[in-house]
């Protein structure tokens, strides 16, 4: 099997899937239990580069988290003196 093939394997997932929208948060949660299930069936370096995209996927949630969260606080009404 190629990258090619796995990604073809993505876009029908992908297109299968609808409306259906999860969170980043609940893909994450997945991946997180997927690699407890799994740990003592991967090798070492899968499992490494399992939790590096993991990670990736965190930060990039985290830092549109804390976009929305500083986009909120300038949207509030200011407090007048």
């Amino acid at each position: 099997m190629t990258q090619h093939d796995v990604l073809d394997m993505f876009r029908e997932r992908a297109a299968a899937l609808g409306e259906i929208e999860p969170s980043q948060a609940d893909i994450i949660l997945r991946l997180a239990q997927l690699l407890a299930d799994c740990r003592a069936a991967l090798p070492p370096a899968c499992f490494d580069e399992f939790t590096h995209i993991g990670a990736v996927m965190y930060q990039e949630g985290l830092g549109k988290f804390r976009a929305r969260s500083e986009l909120a606080a300038t949207m509030l009404p200011q407090a007048r003196d």
